[in-house]
Order: C-alpha cells, then sequence, then structure tokens
C-alpha cells in the first residue's frame, strides 16, 4: 500500500483529557502464542486488527502494578533508509514474597508481549510473539520504612515495522485473561 501526502491534523488536545499512565497490564510468554502475532499485515489500518490464536488453555496474566510505576514507551530509531521502531516497558511489583519471586523466574530467559490500558482507555500492543520483549529485573530494599521496596522489570526490543499502535476496540473484551485467584 502506497502512502499519500501528510493530511491535515489537529494534535493539540485542546479542551480534551490527555492522561498518562496505565490502568491496566497484561502479560503473556511469547512460547504461548501460537504463531507470529502480532504481524505486520495486522497493522495496516493504524490499528492492531486480530488477537493472538493462544496454545491449548494459554492466556494472559494481569499484573496489578502500584499506581504510577508502569510506563510503555517506543522509538523510531535509525538512519533513513534503516529506520525501525523500538518499544519499550517498565514496571514495579511491589513488596518481597514467594509468590513475586516464582513469577519472576518465569521471566528467566524467555520473552514476552504485553498489552496495556492506558489511562484514556486505549489498549496498546508492546512486543510481538517473534520479537518479544526480555525484561532485566533489578530489586531495591529501601533504606527506611517509607521507601519503596520491590522489583523493577525493564525491557525493551528494536526491529519493528510499526510503533506502538492501539488494538481494535471491539478486540478488548475477548482478550483471553486468566482468572484471578
Amino acid at each position: 500500500m502506497a502512502l499519500v501526502n501528510f493530511a491535515n491534523l489537529n494534535a493539540s488536545s485542546e479542551q480534551k483529557g490527555n492522561p498518562g499512565g496505565i490502568r491496566t497490564l497484561l502479560v503473556c510468554q511469547k512460547s504461548f502464542i501460537d504463531g507470529v502475532w502480532p504481524k505486520e499485515a495486522d497493522t495496516l489500518t493504524g490499528e492492531i486488527t486480530t488477537l493472538p490464536t493462544m496454545k491449548a488453555t494459554a492466556k494472559f496474566a494481569a499484573y496489578d502494578c502500584p499506581d504510577g510505576t508502569v510506563e510503555v514507551s517506543s522509538e523510531k530509531q535509525g538512519d533513513p533508509g534503516f529506520q525501525s521502531f523500538k518499544h519499550g516497558i517498565e514496571l514495579m511489583l511491589a513488596g518481597f514474597s514467594k509468590t513475586i519471586q516464582a513469577e519472576l523466574a518465569k521471566n528467566m530467559n524467555a520473552g514476552s508481549v504485553y498489552i496495556l490500558e492506558m489511562n484514556g482507555g486505549e489498549y496498546v500492543v508492546v512486543g510481538s510473539s517473534d520479537n518479544p520483549i526480555f525484561s532485566k529485573q533489578s530489586f531495591k530494599g529501601g533504606k527506611k520504612g517509607s521507601d519503596k521496596r520491590g522489583f523493577t522489570l525493564k525491557g525493551e526490543q528494536d526491529g519493528f515495522m510499526w510503533d506502538i499502535l492501539p488494538l481494535q476496540p471491539s478486540l478488548v473484551a475477548t482478550i483471553p485473561i486468566q482468572a484471578v485467584i
């Protein structure tokens, strides 16, 4: 599909809210997604128009992170003629427990795909099953009682043909999500 000249665009957000932040964080290891998702053919309309085909009974897990501790980012990078996009995510898990340690162990050398709900209500996809996000983790115990204690996970991956894109709103209700126990 050939692109046409620039279009007029009002991106001032005048008289509209434009809140930052993340409401919902969903994560799935790439090995639980059957095939490539999303792929470039799923992104032609400026949004992702399909959900992944999951293996067996696999589903996305929901992480409940402290308010203000999840961030999604993207960057177009490279010299002209060699440009692509980089996707990034950072999140914090508050606390220190065997449950958190067990969940973190699943990330060892295992890439993931994320679906996040932004505070504006848009759902976006970060990573893909063939180019997943591998996270690095760090822990801080805090120096005193009011300091934050927990794990920070950061990950980024480059080489995407598309920027972070919204998930088609009609698909949101059908995202396969694990039940909360």
